[in-house]
């Protein structure tokens, strides 16, 4: 079947709220001029998202605003087993983006073409269970018996939902293997990354660089004690991390940190991000068991190596010694690859790895999430 007229599209999100990965994916699929789409969510807060959300339909459904943990997680609950989305039956494709808890909006809304776009099953309940059980005396009681709660919700919910849309493998192997949903009705559309490609006269500093939204399992801290711990301080090198305060105690704990060769800064513009990639020397990821990681993806566009924690999904893209460094998560494997780094010659050889690596660009992307949707539906485009 041949079409030519716009699939509409209903795409709900819990909350459009910083500048990540999910923001940034959602983008992606409004931009495609093939689809007409109205975004539902609970909560939007332009001051802290991105620009470009203001040239699509932002429908609110009541208000769900992230504050807390626990709170959060409650309020957006309510949210999701409560809300009817209006008119659902007008779209060709029902699109839920969830990071877990989101696809509950299923059981009061039904679409013959329900499809997650998954960016993870909840990691509280699955993947960072023991970390986050761990935080308080209060998680260590209560969450055992919220996440057993949770998981059957999870699997029935998930009943209801006939496609998912990963950007990893790492992903794509949490939903079979948590028995969410089977291999064949996944479709694995690669990360999207906005690569520039690199000009020839882009002056390296000595800058070593870790974008990431401020939050705990990002560990940040983690990246200060090992740029303390290793060499590059006493060779002049500056250690920059940069993005979101999603967690403001934590972002203010790291602020306390900094020193003349440590700048902790927040709500870079994407002027500014792009500068400080073209002016690094590297680039660090150490957040834990990441689903796909885009940081390591944009890092690798600019031809600059990373150095990340050997777990989740940046295993799929850096090469060890090739194209980056995969590192322990302690300070001090951390602070011998960045000593590693100092050698030119060493350092030369991961450039090139990282300038040859495979490009993951927007119009892969695009490409991959267009044959999903023809499949999904059964039409093809002309």
């Amino acid at each position: 079947m041949v079409s030519n007229d716009k699939i509409k599209m209903a795409i709900f999100v819990p909350w459009i709220k910083s500048k990540g990965g999910v923001e940034r994916a959602i983008l992606k699929v409004l931009e495609d001029k093939k689809y007409k789409s109205d975004i539902f969510t609970f909560f939007y807060d332009k001051k802290n998202t991105f620009d470009d959300f203001e040239k699509y339909n932002v429908k609110l459904l009541g208000n769900a605003e992230p504050k807390g943990f626990i709170g959060r997680g409650a309020n957006l609950f309510k949210s999701l087993m409560l809300t009817k989305i209006p008119n659902l039956d007008n779209y060709d494709i029902f699109m839920i983006s969830t990071a877990g808890i989101a696809e509950l909006i299923t059981f009061r809304n039904r679409h013959k073409k329900t499809v997650a776009m998954c960016h993870t099953p909840l990691r509280v309940a699955h993947t960072m269970y023991k970390y986050y059980k761990k935080q308080s005396f209060k998680n260590r009681f209560s969450l055992p018996l919220i996440i057993l709660f949770y998981k059957l919700l999870e699997k029935s919910a998930w009943k209801r939902i006939n496609y998912a849309l990963v950007f990893s493998n790492e992903v794509k192997e949490r939903l079979v293997n948590y028995g969410l949903m089977d291999s064949g009705r996944i479709f694995n559309l690669g990360p999207h990354v906005n690569y520039l490609k690199i000009k020839k006269a882009d002056k390296i500093e000595k800058i070593i660089f870790y974008p990431s939204r401020f939050i705990r399992y990002k560990r940040q801290d983690l990246a200060i004690k090992a740029f303390n711990l290793s060499n590059m301080p006493k060779n002049g090198f500056k250690l920059v991390l940069g993005g979101f305060a999603e967690d403001r105690k934590y972002f203010e704990s790291l602020k306390k940190l900094e020193t003349k060769n440590i700048i902790v800064k927040e709500n870079l513009s994407e002027k500014e991000l792009t500068e400080l990639y073209r002016k690094s020397y590297a680039t660090l990821f150490l957040a834990i068991n990441e689903d796909t990681g885009l940081t390591p993806l944009e890092s690798l566009a600019y031809g600059k190596p990373v150095i990340s924690v050997n777990e989740g999904g940046p295993k799929e893209f850096i090469k060890d010694e090739e194209n980056g460094l995969l590192v322990n998560a302690d300070e001090m494997s951390i602070a011998d690859a960045l000593n590693k780094i100092l050698n030119k010659k060493f350092y030369a050889k991961l450039r090139k790895g990282a300038e040859r690596s495979t490009r993951y660009d927007e119009k892969r992307f695009m490409k991959n999430l267009e044959n999903a949707i023809s499949s999904i539906l059964g039409k093809t485009y002309k």
